[in-house]
């Protein structure tokens, strides 16, 4: 009952299926699924009279993305709602912990009570399997410094172990695709403090430099993580689970793992063929749209064409979206 769009080589790729490039595997070559989920029981998540519909809609899709990379150690679930402190947690968890204490531990560690709830179908699945669960996101302490007083204002020690690539770190930050993402999906999540520095154009400028910077490294952070994992293990596969802003058109988390990726081997096989993203269960308001219909790009402007770029490989959903959602099919071919 489940409704799907988007084309399918880029998954079957990802996850080594019937037709699979099989020049894609090896020694230098990791594939990299993002699922972008709010748990928000859009009308596609309620729909389909299930608690919890996107996370009952990502445990289904890993049971089968998972399947073909099913090897010990091969196999790992990134969680961007966890700060990198918590992977001890993680581990004892995965290595049969019990859920109470999991629960208390990031409880304890400031970990969103709400959000741990939300995944815990994921962190369930995950144990069964016995595959590594990956805590990627910054300490939160240094998000609120980043958030007070941009990216300088963060010990460089943190900085350098957050940030792998940092000469493309920064380098990104002038690519013409990038700057597309930053002004059309990155700052409209952006909303000042108060009313006060809302009317203060300086303030606001201010305060939006300083988001900009703590986006771009939960971005890098996570990125790194990952990207370090799958590095040491020939053909392996990481799916992460993330929040939709930081996935949809491809510019956040996802854009920077081939980047990292190669950084990391410079033998690196990883490209923009290795990252496949989902969307689960999305609604307009969820790809920035203004209407009701989905939006599927961005960059449809005559000055932009050249660095177009898609909201995601797939909009995935657990029961068929209204018909007006869909502006297109997206794989017109």
């Amino acid at each position: 009952n489940k409704a799907v769009f988007g084309s399918i080589s880029a998954v079957n790729n990802a996850v080594g299926g019937e037709g699979a490039d099989l020049a894609r595997n090896g020694e230098n070559y990791q594939s990299f699924i993002f699922l972008g989920a709010n748990f928000d029981n859009t009308f596609t998540a309620a729909a389909a009279g299930e608690e919890g519909g996107d996370a009952q809609l990502a445990v289904g899709l890993l049971e089968d993305i998972c399947k073909p990379k099913e090897r010990i150690g091969n196999t790992a679930i990134g969680l961007s709602f966890c700060p990198q402190g918590c992977q001890e947690l993680l581990d004892q968890y995965v290595n049969g912990g019990s859920e109470s204490a999991l629960l208390e531990g990031l409880k304890g560690k400031g970990v969103d009570e709400q959000l741990t709830m939300a995944h815990l179908p994921i962190l369930r699945f995950a144990q069964k399997k016995r595959f590594p669960l990956l805590a990627l996101a910054p300490e939160s302490q240094d998000l609120d410094t980043v958030r007070k007083g941009g990216l300088q204002s963060l010990d460089p020690e943190k900085r350098e172990a957050y940030v792998a690539d940092a000469q493309g770190f920064i380098a990104l930050t002038q690519d013409p695709r990038f700057k597309l993402y930053t002004e059309k999906s990155l700052f409209k999540d952006f909303r000042p403090s108060s009313a006060a520095v809302a009317s203060d154009e300086a303030a606001a400028k201010a305060e939006q430099g300083n988001y900009f910077a703590e986006k771009i490294l939960v971005h890098e952070a996570c990125a790194t993580c990952i990207s370090k994992w799958a590095a040491s293990r020939p053909d392996a596969l990481v799916v992460t689970i993330a929040p939709i802003p930081d996935v949809r058109f491809l510019g956040g988390i996802n854009g920077r793992v081939p980047r990292i990726s190669q950084f990391l081997n410079k033998d690196s096989l990883v490209d923009d063929e290795a990252v496949t993203t989902i969307l689960l269960n999305p609604n307009a308001k969820e790809t920035l749209s203004e209407s009701k219909w989905l939006r599927l790009e961005i960059g449809t402007s005559p000055r932009n064409w050249a660095y177009q770029t898609k909201v995601a490989d797939y909009l995935w959903f657990s029961s068929m979206p209204k018909v007006n959602m869909l502006p297109r099919m997206m794989n017109e071919q």
